[in-house]
């Protein structure tokens, strides 16, 4: 059976890096939205626990659930309001018309849109946003917003950090003691400078992407099914894309894309992370290489795999299958 390997150790000196950077453990919001970004999200919580973490973000109520026994403050980004909203989980406003529709005494953070433009509240409606909040009897507990191109040379980064420190004024004017949070791991590796009274959501970055002193975490491996002798001229797989020009011995494997693995078509040039190339295309459940025995290590740096779809490392990792096992090492 394929699986994927987690080096604890790994993950415990990106989280201790960042919050070194941070300052505090305190100040972290560690974003485990879609099964912590694939490398598993139950695995990796006592972890993050034992190192301080006590704050985490999440995509639905689904996976706050799934967490709730970890951690204390579990705010979830991604809610269509039903009106029986769990009062231990803190819930997004992303859309100013549906504040109403929120339970009475939900605890609540509010989204600005600084630029962005995908969700949360325009700035000129932030006053308007309160006034429904207050009427809604919701709990805001603080405010937030979104980076479009902290990863990025240009100049939309600073004009979005502009938008939100008047958002917080703005606020500021009217409540008190609110947590507030715009830098992602993109936001804080790019600046020396990080803003003391904001919290920090860190996503990929505590996977080891996004900066050289960051370890990566997940390595995927996969178990030969069978194994043959490939005769000069005979071909292996659909489409009869690759065609040995010697004997060759290959084997094939138990990982396809029904498990997450990008459709590779076999031309290219597609290498797993010991220099073997994928040989021909890959399957629904397997694909096929020069033998490499019982086990192959596929990657261990999504940007690899990456970099070859045209894609990004996040896509690569997401799209790993939930019930492919994730142990740690």
């Amino acid at each position: 059976m394929s699986v994927i390997k987690i080096n604890q150790k790994a993950y415990e000196n990106n989280l201790k890096n960042i919050i070194k950077k941070v300052g505090n453990s305190s100040k972290i919001i560690s974003v485990f939205k879609d099964n912590a970004y694939g490398h598993g999200a139950k695995i990796l919580a006592p972890i993050a626990k034992s190192l301080g973490i006590n704050f985490v973000a999440v995509k639905n109520e689904k996976e706050a659930y799934n967490l709730e026994n970890f951690f204390e403050n579990i705010l979830i980004l991604s809610h269509r309001p039903h009106g029986n909203e769990n009062p231990k989980f803190i819930y997004t406003i992303n859309e100013i018309s549906k504040i109403q529709e929120y339970k009475i005494g939900t605890k609540i953070h509010l989204k600005i849109d600084t630029g962005m433009h995908r969700n949360g509240v325009y700035m000129e409606n932030i006053e308007d946003a309160f006034l429904k909040i207050d009427k809604a009897k919701l709990n805001l507990e603080g405010i937030f917003t979104h980076f479009s191109s902290a990863d990025e040379m240009d100049a939309s980064f600073f004009v979005q950090r502009e938008k939100f420190f008047q958002a917080k004024s703005l606020t500021q004017k009217r409540y008190e003691n609110l947590i507030y949070h715009s830098y992602n791991s993109s936001a804080l590796f790019r600046n020396q400078e990080i803003p003391q009274d904001e919290f920090f959501r860190i996503g990929i970055a505590q996977f080891g992407y996004g900066d050289k002193n960051l370890e990566k975490v997940l390595s995927l491996y996969a178990h030969k099914l069978s194994e043959r002798i490939l005769k000069s001229g005979q071909s292996v797989g659909y489409g009869r894309s690759f065609s040995t020009e010697k004997n060759l011995k290959i084997a094939t494997y138990d990982l396809g894309y029904a498990d997450g693995l990008f459709r590779y078509n076999g031309q290219g040039g597609l290498f797993l992370a010991n220099n073997k190339k994928i040989l021909g295309k890959i399957s629904m459940d397997s694909f096929s290489c020069e033998d490499c025995g019982d086990e192959v290590c596929v990657f261990n740096d999504a940007e690899i795999w990456a970099d070859f779809f045209n894609t990004i490392s996040y896509e690569i990792l997401v799209k790993l299958h939930p019930d492919i096992p994730r142990v740690l090492i």
